[in-house]
Parts: structure tokens; C-alpha cells; sequence
């Protein structure tokens, strides 16, 4: 009886054991100190991977059992922890954390906490690019940091983009600033592929994809960059891709969308039978009033037809998008894995491209005093490319020039020739192969080792890796004969970081930092061009086929950089702060006696908050003053700038045996250029963080700039570079952050930055030409670059208009007097491409389960040239062939005529067509860059569909919507350029417009 009574009490304790541990649903809201509701607090069973987030209520819901401690965490709040008891509702009210505060942001190789950074950067954190639906990752930073400018440079798909930190800072080495991935700097060779028209490249940014980057870190001054030493003056973009969460259960998330693209703007130009009316009409001008018919000039009759050239090299692009990421951890790990596949069709016919991807972060505590961890992007590509602009190979080009009486198909539907140079663009792309593949591999794996507390040593190794290969396959309908050309690129880095961190507080008032560093780079690029002509047949594709071998040649083009660096930060009770940095940079690529260059910064910082004498001023959250100075370099000048070198093969070969020809002189004492920046800003918070001002002034001065000297005909050479020039940047930056409204169910914000820049070039090479005031100067067929002006300045013929009385156009000289027959003498500034001011903007607001993102970006005061209304205008470009724009319509024909066009009869009628102020319009404009629409399905919902899917959000995004611009820049995009040479911009000659897209997608999460 004793033994049953036993076994009765035991099973009795064993089932409210059972009862007290079984698993339950404990739900709840999460609040802040106001009541208000917090999304995204991330909620965690105490000691397991089993967590869940607040929705846009502060709603959660987790499995958890009695005794268990559910632990509550958000940044910028104190962490919570509850046990869970008999109820299943536990409401949890959080207070802000002033150390949590203290957010820890990417610089150069390390990480510091936010309020006490006294370097210029920018930030783009995850919240401000999650939901933005773009196709590579510099469409992120666009009109969201002050100081970084980016143009677009077309809407060819894998065009790279112009981007500019603080300006020009360079006039023949390059103005691209520096782009790290996960602390691998990337290489971005503009010459590895091919030209196709217009001097951009391919992005280098279309190898990260932009669902992956969790922050951009822009650093802008002297302080931020010169830990880059001789590669940091046209600024560094720090790009940190996802991490995994520690003590999380792992999130699966799944975005899927579909995107439909067209172009934003283009000129209307004349129909088959309008084009033969105004040759006709011209024509019967000119011939005294006797009718000349549009058959007689070889146009066919009226109603004859013709070909939409326009309309044919344009569709409607049709894109979908799939993500795939997975993001957790447990204590001492944390992961996150992605994939992702795009298969973007552009709105240029011949223009698609289809992306493949895959990345592995991950970080481990392997021991208390070692972590180790590896990130790892690999990216497929395949580009079918069609040129940009000024081509017979790019659509938008051909189909502005080609005459739109010329039939594109002959009477059995086949293609037909065009009957002049410029080619039947729909054969071109339907028949011709050029096809653009590249897989590359960008990553690195790391140790980290703690001997002591306060002293970590980090060991990282790294590698970015692109394989190229370039198909060009010129069938023979397009290529007598046919044509085929490969190149082949391999482009291998390989480089280790290693740094010392020692930091520690003294005397509980005294915080220091020090970080030792060594950096070592090798690149090689190695490049094959093959080609060949005469096949037999166009279904041979492959080369071999060819008959006769006409390029092959490869050349190897290696580099290295060996880097020691130091960056010692020091503050007094977290307000009077001192920061100092230095770097010794060697480069393979300059010889001996100029290889090594110091580069260094100071700077320092007062946390004005911190005072007892600010402290009783409730409004103010935080306020602080720094200043900065220091030097940074830059040396895009080519892979062997100093080395004497010669043509083998080619023009070198003689009598039938190989030979060398001198091709660059010896130049013994070129160096990078090298920047001097001074930089003073203020950074302020008010009212419990509704409102953020921030406000900087720049000066960046850079010398020893790459400029060309005339050598002595003697020498068999006609110039040298040598560092002779001198430029200067100075201007403001502004940067406004606002909470306008917060309240229970709704939320408003605004993000606004404002950037002014003035750019002066100080001095030019002594041997320079020089204009009639004796300035010096570097001469274009657009720009003047003159010293003591701006670098960029418009020098054309000014335009003034038709005479209504006479029907003359005319033109300005020199001296400012009417002509009607200008020169090249009469040119004179009439502008710049480099805007007054430029920025954006960024409104967010929240209603219940809905979100809405408007992303604006502006420029004003900047001019642009659209070089190919020189064709598109006028009566007589090339020969009469050529299509025009409808206002060319307007024709002076009697006097009191307000015409566009001279009269035929004007000895000016031939003379409109030339490079002047007719062809510079006013580039300033507005555009609504991105509209995003999401709705987030409340939790409820979730439930009903089964309680797996944690997340739904359902949204749709519009690009490039709406653009604000002037008047006469209709069917003209004016957020396009050619070229990312300094020299060049603001200048386009048909180049593709941007696309206008829209997308329609869904995100859930598991």
C-alpha cells in the first residue's frame, strides 16, 4: 500500500512537472516610454534559437513554457527580460538606453560607436534601403548622402554610374572613388571589356547584390579616408553586407517580384511622310517656289511608308527578381546565407542580362579569446550588350540618325540594307552576337585573437576575383564576310589586412583606442584578343571558323601595394575627443626613389551635450563640433605610368620578324596625386531625437595633379605626363533628419541633404596653351578646363535665335555683337555641368499595416550638352539622311515668323546644325527616383494561413516616375552623361535615357 502511494505521488509530481513545462502561446505588445508601439523588437527564449519579432503594432506572439525567460531587445532601448508564469499575455513597456544609443558604424578597417565619430561620413543604414527595389547597388546611395553625387550614366543595363564625392577632385586620373566590400577594396577596370560607346565601363557595382548590403558607409574628409592612404581622395564607399543575429531561430525570407520597364523620355521625331514633306518643302523653298515632290529627292511618295526606328529600338522590358536569405544564430554563432537570380530584360531591344548569386557570412566564437568568420559573395553574370551611344552598334543612336523613309524589311519580310553607313539597327541586334559573361568572386575569412582584454589581433585574408569573357559575332548580312572577336580577362586580388586593436579606459574617464595595421595587395590582369573574319557560314559561331586570323595579342598587366598604417583615438569622459592617423603607402607602380608616400590626419572633437552648462537644456538630445585635416592620394594613373614601354608585334614587326616600337617614354618621378583636406562640422540632435542637424565645410585641395607636357619633337614623342597641376574643391553640406508626426496608428519622417560645391582649378602645366587673357588652359570641342575657373566650363558659339524679320539665324561673337557667320574665334563660357547645389529627400510614413516611401533626388544650377541635336536639329547634318525632331517644323517663312528653323533660303540654313548654345539647355531637375507601396499582413492573417509564414509584405515600386525639369529639356533626360572622365561631363550624344520601371512584388518570411 505504501509502494502504491508512492508511485501515486511520483506520477502525480510527474504530470504537474509535464503540465508546468508543456508549451503555450504567449502573446503581448510592446510599447515605449510613451505608449507608443515598437516594430522589430527582436523577443528570444532565454538560452535557445526560438525568437520572433514585434510587427508594425508591437504585436508579437512565441511558443514558450512556464519558467521560461523570454528576453526583449531593441536598439536605442534597454533590454528586457520576463519570466513567463500562468498568464499568456505579457506586456512589456521598454525605456531608452543611453549606452544602447551608441550605435557602432563600419570605418575604415574597424568599427566605432556612432557618437563618438568625429570623422565626415554618411551612413546609409538597413532601415533606409530594405525596401527599396533596385538593380545595383549605387541606385542605394542615390540622393541619400550629402556630398555623393551619382548620375546614371544610361539606361543600358551594366553601365556603370558617375560618382562623385565632394566633386571633381582629378583631371586625367579619374574622380571614382574607392569602392570595399566586407574590407576587400574591388577593382573596377573600365578596360577590361570592349567599347561600346560612350566612356563609362561596366558597373562594378552589379557584382554585390543589393538585397545582401546591410550599410553604406560614404567617408567623406581627410580624418575618414587617409587610413587609405594613396587610393582614398575621391572618397571611400564602405559596403557592409548582412550579418547573422546571435541567440535567434533563423529567419528565412523570400522576396519574389516582377518588374516592367520602358523609357522615361525621348524626343519626338518625324514620320516617314512628315520627314518627306519638309524635304519637300525645303526643297520647293530653295527651288524659287517650284514645287519639288518628295519622289524626286529619292523619298518616295507621300504615304509610301517607312520605318518607326525609334519605336522599333524600344519595348517594354519585362524583369523578375528572386531572393532568397536566411539569417540567424545561437550564442556563439551567427550565420547568414543568400541566393538570389534576376533576369532583367532592359527596354533597348538586345538588351538583357541574367544574374546568378550566392553569399555566406558567417561569424564564430570559437574560443572566449578567439572568433573566426568568413564572408563570401560569388556572382555569375550574362550580359547581352548593345552600345551606349555615338555608335552605329547603339540602338538609340542609329534609330535617331537613320532616315525614316528607309524600309527596315524588304517585300518577303526579310531584312533589308539601309542603303548608307548608318546600318539597319534591327539586323544588327537581331543577327550580330555580343554577349558579356563574368563570374567573380569577392570575399574574405578572418581571425580574430584576445590574448588580454582590451587587445585583439585581426588576421583577414582576401580575394576578388572576375573572369571575363566578350563574344562579338558579326553575322554577314551586317559584315561582309562575317566577323567574330573574343577577349578574355582575368583580373586576380589577393590581400591580407592584419591589425593590432588596443583599447581600454583609464581612471574611468579616460577612453583610449590604438590600431596598428599592415596592408598587402597584388593585382594581376591578364587579357587575350582574338579575331577573326571571312566564315563560310553564320550558323559557325565559334571563332576557329574564321578564314583569316586578324588581332591576337595578350598582354599582363600585374601591380602591388604594401601599406602600414596607425589610427590613435583618444577622449576625455565621452565630449573632448582627439583622433589622429597615419599611412606609409608603396606602389609597384612608380619607381623606386617616388614609391613610398605618407598620408596622414588629425582631428579632434567636442561633445558640447556632455556639459553641465548644455545639460539643463531639455530640448537639446545631443550637439557636437569637430574639425579635421589631413592628406590622402589618388593613383588611378594606369598600370605602368613610369615605365618606358614598347609595341612588340603589330606596327613592331619588321621584315616578317618581331620587333619593338617605343610607344611611352620613361617617367622616373611620376607619383599619385595628393589631396590636402580641411574639414569643420557640426552634428545635433533635439527633442527626443525628432529632429537631426547635421552641417559641414569642406576645402580639399589637390596637387601634383597628372598633367600633359609637351616634349621636344627629338625625342619621338609628342608629350609626357608629369605632376604639374593644382585644383581646389570647397563647399557645405547639409543633412536634416524630422519625426513630423508620431502617433499610435501613424508615423511621418523626412530625410533632406543639400551639397554646394566650387571648384576652382589653381594651376595648370607652364607649357599649356593659353587663351586671350593669358590664362592657361586644357582646350575641348565642349569644355575649356581654365586655370583660376572651374575645371568644367561650356566654350561654345551663343546662340541667339531666328531673326523674325529676316529669317537668319544668329549668333554672339566674341565681343558680344550679332553674326551670322561664327567661328570657331567666337566661343566663349557659357556654363558648367557641375550643379549650384544638388541633394534629396526621403519621406517615410506608416499607417497601421501600410507603409509608403517616396525617395526624391534633385540638381540645380548645372547645363548640359546634348551634342546629338547637332543631327537631330537642322535641315543638312550628314547628307540629308537624317531624322529630326518635330520643331524642327517650324520653318521661317515670312518676316514676324517666330521660327525654330532659318529660312531655307537664309546663307545661315547650313549653319544651324554647328556646336553652339542651341545644343546647352539648363540640366537642373526634380525626379522622384523610387515609390515604394507596402502593406504588411497583420499577424491575424498569418494565423489563418497556417501559422508557418511569420511575415507577409506585399508591395510596388516605381522608378524614375516623374521627373520636374525645364521646358526644353522634353523627350531629354537630364540625368544622363557619356563619359566618367572629369573632363567630360554633363555631355551626352544620343545616349539610352533611364528606364521608368515598375514592380510588383511580395516578401515573405519564415
Amino acid at each position: 500500500m505504501k509502494k502504491k502511494c508512492i508511485w501515486l505521488c511520483m506520477l502525480f509530481l510527474f504530470g504537474m512537472s509535464m503540465a508546468y513545462a508543456q508549451e503555450k502561446t504567449v502573446s503581448g505588445t510592446v510599447t515605449d516610454e510613451g505608449g507608443l508601439p515598437l516594430p522589430g523588437v527582436n523577443i528570444v527564449v532565454k538560452g535557445t534559437s526560438t525568437g520572433t519579432q514585434t510587427d508594425f503594432d508591437g504585436n508579437y506572439a512565441i511558443q514558450a513554457s512556464s519558467g521560461d525567460v523570454l528576453v526583449y531587445s531593441y536598439l536605442g532601448q534597454t533590454t528586457v527580460e520576463r519570466t513567463v508564469g500562468a498568464s499568456d499575455v505579457i506586456n512589456v513597456t521598454m525605456q531608452e538606453d543611453a549606452e544602447a544609443l551608441e550605435e557602432v558604424v563600419v570605418i575604415g578597417y574597424g568599427n566605432q560607436e556612432e557618437k563618438k565619430i568625429i570623422q565626415n561620413i554618411g551612413i546609409v543604414k538597413e532601415e533606409a534601403i530594405e525596401n527599396l527595389q533596385v538593380v545595383s547597388a549605387d541606385q542605394l546611395l542615390q540622393g541619400q548622402s550629402a556630398g555623393t553625387q551619382i548620375v546614371n550614366a544610361s539606361g543600358v543595363l551594366g553601365s556603370a554610374a558617375v560618382i562623385r564625392v565632394r566633386g571633381v577632385n582629378s583631371i586625367n586620373a579619374g574622380s571614382q572613388p574607392l569602392i570595399v566590400i566586407d574590407g576587400v577594396p574591388i577593382t573596377d577596370t573600365a578596360g577590361n571589356t570592349l567599347n561600346r560607346g560612350g566612356n563609362t565601363g561596366i558597373n562594378p557595382l552589379s557584382y554585390v547584390n543589393p538585397n545582401d548590403i546591410q550599410s553604406l558607409t560614404v567617408l567623406k574628409d581627410a580624418g575618414a579616408t587617409s587610413i587609405y592612404g594613396s587610393r582614398g581622395a575621391n572618397g571611400v564607399i564602405l559596403i557592409t553586407t548582412k550579418k547573422g543575429r546571435r541567440n535567434s531561430a533563423a529567419q528565412v525570407t523570400f522576396d519574389v517580384s516582377t518588374q516592367y520597364s520602358q523609357s522615361t523620355d525621348v524626343p519626338d521625331i518625324l514620320t516617314a511622310d512628315e520627314f518627306r514633306q519638309f524635304k519637300s518643302e525645303v526643297a520647293t523653298i530653295q527651288n524659287g517656289g517650284t514645287t519639288v515632290t518628295p519622289e524626286s529627292l529619292g523619298l518616295g511618295a507621300i504615304g509610301s511608308g517607312g520605318t518607326d526606328w525609334l519605336g522599333g529600338v524600344q519595348r517594354t522590358g519585362v524583369s523578375q527578381n528572386y531572393n532568397l536569405g536566411v539569417r540567424g544564430g545561437g550564442e556563439k554563432t551567427s550565420f547568414f546565407f543568400g541566393m538570389d537570380y534576376q533576369d532583367t530584360q532592359g527596354f533597348i531591344i538586345g538588351n538583357d542580362q541574367q544574374r546568378a548569386g550566392a553569399r555566406i557570412n558567417i561569424d564564430s566564437d570559437v574560443q572566449e579569446w578567439l572568433k573566426v568568420g568568413m564572408n563570401l559573395g560569388v556572382t555569375n553574370n550574362r550580359l547581352n550588350r548593345v552600345s551606349v551611344e555615338n555608335s552605329i552598334n547603339a540602338p538609340f543612336t542609329t534609330a535617331f540618325l537613320q532616315s525614316p523613309v528607309v524600309a527596315a524589311f524588304d517585300d518577303e519580310g526579310n531584312f533589308a540594307q539601309s542603303g548608307s553607313f548608318i546600318p539597319n539597327i534591327f539586323a544588327r541586334v537581331a543577327l550580330n552576337t555580343d554577349e558579356l559573361k563574368t563570374f567573380r568572386v569577392i570575399g574574405n575569412a578572418y581571425t580574430e585573437i584576445t590574448p588580454i582584454e582590451g587587445l585583439t589581433w585581426r588576421s583577414e585574408f582576401g580575394i576578388d576575383r572576375l573572369d571575363l569573357e566578350e563574344t562579338l559575332r558579326n553575322a554577314d548580312f551586317n559584315t561582309p564576310g562575317g566577323s567574330a572577336q573574343v577577349v578574355s580577362v582575368r583580373e586576380e586580388r589577393y590581400l591580407t589586412n592584419q591589425t593590432i586593436n588596443y583599447s581600454d579606459t583609464y581612471g574611468e574617464d579616460h577612453n583610449l583606442s590604438v590600431l596598428l595595421g599592415l596592408n598587402y595587395e597584388e593585382t594581376l590582369r591578364s587579357r587575350l584578343n582574338v579575331s577573326a573574319t571571312g566564315f563560310l557560314d553564320d550558323v559557325l559561331r565559334n571563332l576557329g571558323a574564321g578564314a583569316t586570323a586578324t588581332v591576337l595579342n595578350g598582354d599582363r598587366f600585374p601591380t602591388r601595394l604594401f601599406g602600414l598604417f596607425s589610427r590613435v583615438s583618444y577622449d576625455y569622459k565621452g565630449k573632448y575627443l582627439v583622433e589622429g592617423s597615419i599611412r606609409r603607402d608603396g606602389s609597384s607602380r612608380f619607381q623606386p626613389d617616388v614609391r613610398f608616400g605618407y598620408f596622414w590626419s588629425a582631428a579632434a572633437g567636442w561633445v558640447i551635450s556632455e556639459e553641465p552648462f548644455v545639460q539643463d537644456i531639455d530640448f537639446i538630445d545631443y550637439l557636437s563640433v569637430r574639425a579635421s585635416i589631413g592628406t590622402v592620394g589618388n593613383d588611378r594613373l594606369g598600370t605602368f605610368p613610369s615605365l618606358g614601354l614598347f609595341s612588340i608585334g603589330g606596327f613592331g614587326d619588321y621584315n616578317g620578324e618581331s620587333g619593338a616600337v617605343p610607344n611611352q617614354p620613361e617617367n622616373a618621378d611620376i607619383k599619385w596625386e595628393e589631396s590636402e583636406t580641411l574639414d569643420i562640422g557640426i552634428k545635433s540632435t533635439f527633442l527626443n531625437g525628432r529632429i537631426n542637424f547635421n552641417a559641414s565645410y569642406f576645402k580639399k585641395t589637390t596637387s601634383d595633379l597628372l598633367l600633359n607636357q609637351i616634349l621636344p619633337p627629338q625625342t619621338g614623342f609628342t608629350s609626357i605626363s608629369r605632376n604639374i597641376g593644382e585644383m581646389e574643391n570647397k563647399g557645405w553640406e547639409f543633412e536634416l533628419s524630422t519625426v513630423n508626426v508620431r502617433s499610435e496608428n501613424f508615423e511621418w519622417r523626412t530625410n533632406f541633404n543639400l551639397t554646394t560645391i566650387e571648384n576652382k582649378v589653381l594651376r595648370l602645366n607652364e607649357d599649356a596653351a593659353t587663351d586671350p587673357q593669358g590664362r592657361r588652359i586644357i582646350d575641348g570641342a565642349i569644355q575649356r578646363a581654365i586655370e583660376g575657373e572651374s575645371l568644367n566650363n561650356f566654350y561654345l558659339i551663343r546662340y541667339v535665335g531666328i531673326n523674325s524679320q529676316t529669317g537668319d539665324a544668329e549668333w554672339l561673337d566674341a565681343n558680344g555683337n550679332i553674326t551670322t557667320n561664327p567661328g570657331s574665334g567666337d566661343r566663349v563660357v557659357t556654363g558648367s555641368p557641375l550643379p549650384d547645389f544638388s541633394g534629396g529627400m526621403t519621406n517615410t510614413f506608416k499607417y497601421k499595416d501600410f507603409d509608403l516611401s517616396v525617395l526624391m533626388n534633385y540638381s540645380y544650377g548645372n547645363e548640359i550638352v546634348i551634342d546629338g541635336l547637332r543631327f537631330a536639329d537642322g535641315n543638312d547634318a550628314i547628307g540629308g539622311i537624317v531624322n529630326i525632331r518635330r520643331q524642327n517644323l517650324n520653318i521661317w517663312r515670312q518676316p514676324g515668323d517666330n521660327a525654330f528653323l532659318p529660312s531655307p533660303n537664309s546663307s545661315t540654313f547650313n549653319l544651324f546644325n554647328q556646336r553652339s548654345t542651341q545644343q546647352q539647355l539648363d540640366g537642373s531637375y526634380l525626379r522622384i527616383k523610387n515609390i515604394t507601396l507596402g502593406y504588411n499582413l497583420p499577424e491575424k492573417a498569418l494565423e489563418r494561413l497556417g501559422g508557418f509564414i511569420t511575415g507577409l509584405r506585399l508591395y510596388a515600386t516605381a522608378t524614375n516616375l516623374f521627373t520636374i525639369k525645364g521646358d526644353e529639356l522634353d523627350g531629354i533626360d537630364p540625368e544622363v552623361t557619356d563619359d566618367i572622365d572629369p573632363l567630360f561631363q554633363g555631355e551626352t550624344f544620343f545616349t539610352a535615357p533611364q528606364a521608368k520601371s515598375y514592380s510588383f512584388g511580395a516578401r515573405l518570411t519564415f
